[in-house]
């Protein structure tokens, strides 16, 4: 996750840190982190025209 790591201090909620990279599920300190954006990798993918794409939203819907 994209975000900043928080604390709380005399000032209330405050920022310390604001890492380059994604912080990862599992990290010590997630807790005080305020994500402002969830990064996925995909791992695998499936090309498909937009008939096929439509049918399948479709039958999703009903």
């Amino acid at each position: 996750m994209h975000g900043v790591i928080c604390g709380y201090g005399d000032g209330g909620l405050q920022v310390v840190g604001q890492p380059d990279e994604p912080l990862a599920y599992g990290r010590p300190n997630l807790p005080t982190f305020l994500a402002a954006q969830l990064v996925r990798r995909l791992s695998s993918f499936r090309g498909v025209d937009l008939g096929e794409l439509l049918r399948e939203l479709a039958t999703a819907a009903a």
